[in-house]
This record gives C-alpha cells, structure tokens and sequence, in this order.
C-alpha cells in the first residue's frame, strides 16, 4: 500500500519505516518509489547499487527517465555479477549514454550490498529516501530469494548511505 495514502509515498515513509520481507513481500513498493522519483521535479538526486538486472528492467527504465528529466543519477554496477556480467554491462552502457554517472565496480572488491538513495528537496530542506537490502534490484529474482530490505528516511541511514556513494564517486575519502 506504499504511496497509496493520497498517491503520495514521501509522505508516507516520512512517517514510518518499512521493513519487506522477499518473496513474501513484493518488491513493488521500491520500484514505485523509484519511478515517482523518477518523475518528480522536486527530486535531485538519485544513487543505486546495482548487482543484478532484470531483461527490460522497470528500474532500469525509471532511471533513464530520472536522467532525461534532468536529476543527478548514480549507478554502481557489479560487473562481475555471476551470469549477469553481459547483460549489466549493456544496461550500464545505456544509463551511461543517457547521462547517468556509471562506477564499473570497485577495484579488487566485490560489491554486494543493494542500497538505493533519492534525494528530495522539500520546501527549505532536503530529505533522504533510503532502500537497502540484501537482495537485488531484479524484478524477476526478487520474487524467487528469500531477503530482506528496509525503506526509511532515518537521517542516521541516509547519513551513511550518502557517505558510501560519496566515495565510491569520489567525492570523498
């Protein structure tokens, strides 16, 4: 029911945590945030880890859009996503040619970890909408693994979601 409440999913995560449980929980509500995000002028930013894809991928397409609608889009492909390697290398081609900033992994090390931040300016502040999960950003997969995911604007998350994606683009040590 995530956003059902007047259509409107910031408020709703403004006011309570969300912890979904995959497959048991559809990972519906994550995309619908994504493609809002997508859509809304209000948004600014918006950062993901990607370790695996879907074949014509609702996140891949809600990312395309955040970047044709002029937002700040951040992509962090795990290249060496067993299986997947071909078809992660091609969805990050094409978000990289529609102007999103793409991170071919990171040296020497794996990337595991599912975390997707949206940065939303509201009024005079700004507030962070935080997904993490254990597991990944596939519509297909995530209806068959069993994971567990949290959605939440904690500013202690968010604070540590943006620090993460600060480094690995190098915008801090």
């Amino acid at each position: 029911d995530l956003g059902k409440e007047n259509g409107n999913v910031y408020e709703y995560l403004k006011d309570r945590d969300i912890l979904l449980h995959h497959p048991y929980n559809s990972i519906e509500p994550v995309i619908t945030l994504l493609e809002q995000a997508a859509e809304d002028p209000n948004v600014l930013a918006i950062k993901i880890t990607i370790y695996r894809f879907a074949k014509d991928s609702r996140i891949t397409a809600a990312l395309l859009k955040a970047a044709e609608n002029g937002k700040h889009v951040s992509v962090l492909f795990e290249v060496q996503a067993r299986f997947d390697e071909e078809n992660n290398i091609r969805e990050a081609q094409r978000l990289q040619k529609s102007g999103c900033f793409v991170i071919y992994g990171i040296s020497r090390h794996k990337t595991h970890t599912k975390l997707l931040l949206i940065v939303r300016k509201e009024g005079e502040k700004v507030t962070s909408y935080v997904h993490m999960s254990t597991g990944n950003y596939n519509e297909i997969t995530s209806n068959l693994y069993s994971d567990i995911s949290l959605l939440t604007t904690d500013e202690i998350y968010a604070h540590d979601v943006s620090e993460f994606f600060n480094v690995i683009t190098g915008h801090s040590m």
